[in-house]
Parts: structure tokens; sequence; C-alpha cells
């Protein structure tokens, strides 16, 4: 297993991982316990939220991280046609999920993109299917965008159009630095309000691909399935977007990334 640059491997029986050096004793005591780490996560959380197709868990960090105070968990849960048959487990191959997701998140990063820092990650083989498992560092006062636009009945205009802008410039950035994300949608933004204006981060990149400077970039690709899925969630909550908020998405495309 070929790991980034300040990452180091972990193989015990039938669980490979991977983890920083500051989360390495935790993730070995886990490992070697038997228990996952998503598991582990789930008896000592200090938070439990639903998040796209199952729960993470958030519990505080086992090791000096800078400033990280909180790490949180995710099982990889699939989606789709598969998951009537396979649930949650994927195919062996020479990359696992977590891996995959690893090296994309390293070079988007790499490329300015705003994503939470990949701690550790796992997985669990079982025959010739294995499940895995992604610890990333939390982000405190980020709500995925979705939530934002959709999650009260009454919506808060100023902070929809500030996080709408700002989910439009993080498209545009991914755009600019070829970072192909192909499960970008509402709830794979996360955003926050300071002082009148929001931020965005992008998430789950385990379907993303950093692409080279040759390579053919999907134009305005990630535009159309941000703004699919917002207009699916507008049909399922009731909620159309104001064109006010259309406009803010729209102008933050157009906004010329730092």
């Amino acid at each position: 297993m070929r790991l980034p640059k300040g990452y180091l491997g972990i193989c015990h029986k039938n669980s490979i991982a991977f983890t920083v050096p500051a989360a390495l004793g935790w993730t070995h005591s886990v490992l070697s316990s038997g228990a996952t780490l998503y598991d582990w996560a789930s008896q000592h959380s200090t938070k439990e939220m639903l998040a796209g197709r199952g729960r993470v868990f958030i519990f505080p960090t086992a090791g000096s991280t800078e400033n990280a105070t909180h790490w949180i968990v995710r099982h990889y849960q699939r989606g789709g046609i598969l998951a009537r048959h396979l649930d949650d487990r994927y195919l062996v191959t020479r990359t696992p999920r977590p891996l995959k997701e690893l090296q994309a998140s390293v070079e988007a990063h790499s490329r300015g993109i705003p994503t939470p820092r990949i701690i550790a990650g796992a997985a669990y083989r079982s025959g010739v299917f294995y499940r895995a498992e992604l610890v990333t560092e939390y982000l405190s006062d980020v709500t995925d965008l979705a939530s934002v636009v959709f999650g009260v009945n009454e919506r808060n205009m100023a902070f929809c159009t500030t996080a709408l802008h700002a989910a439009g410039k993080l498209v545009s950035l991914l755009e600019k630095e070829r970072v192909a994300h192909a499960d970008l949608n509402a709830s794979n933004i996360l955003v926050n309000q300071f002082g009148g204006t929001s931020s965005a981060h992008v998430i789950d990149l385990d379907r993303c691909r950093p692409l080279s400077s040759t390579a053919r970039a999907p134009v305005k690709l990630m535009r159309r399935r941000l703004e699919r899925s917002l207009k699916k969630l507008a049909q399922r909550y009731g909620q159309p977007l104001d064109e006010v908020l259309w406009v803010a998405l729209r102008d933050g495309y157009e906004t010329r990334p730092s």
C-alpha cells in the first residue's frame, strides 16, 4: 500500500489501515482489540449525526493534531441499485476505497481545495469483499448546504444567499484546479458564516479525481450535478429556491478564485 507523505500503514489480521503519526497508537489499539474504528467511535462519541446514507460519529481526538479537537468517522455505504445486493461491501481491489479517497484528498489539498484533513482509514476484508471506514478532522460551526437551504421551514435568506454564493465559488475553484468530484451534491458541501460572509468545504472525495493538466476536464458537469441535487431537494421538501438564491449560486461560479 503506497501512502502519501505523512501517513503510516498498519496491517492486522484481515484489516489494513493508514493513519497520521499522531493517531497511530489509537488506530493500532482499536484494530488490535478486534473492533473497527467506527464501532469504537460509536461507543465514545460526543455527537452523532445523520449524513448521506448513514450515521457518522464525532469523538475527541486521540492525539495532538494541530488545532483539531474532534475527529469524525464514517462507514462507507453503497447507494443506488448495488446497495440492494451488496449493502456496505466492496469488491477487493488493489486500491481500497479509503486509500483512493486519501490520495484524492492529499492532491486536492495541494491544489488549494478546502476539505477536511484525513486522519485515518481502514478496510476489513472478508473473502472477496471488504468493508471500510474513514476518519477525518471535524470542522466545527459548519453545516451542509442542504441543511442550510432546506433544513428549516422559514429560511434565513441572508445565510442561504451567502452559503450558495460560497458553494458556487467552491465549484469554480474545483473547475480551475481540475479536481473532478463525481458526486458533488448539496450534502457534500459544508458551509459556515462569519460576519455576513460564508466559506465552503467539500467532503466525500472517494469519487473525486484530480486531473492532470492534459486530461480533458468535465466542463460545468459539477455545476449541473449540484443544481440537480438542489432541485430534487426543493421538490422533496416543497421549498423551491427563489430566483435570488439561484443568482447567488451562479454569481459564485463567476467569481474568480483567488
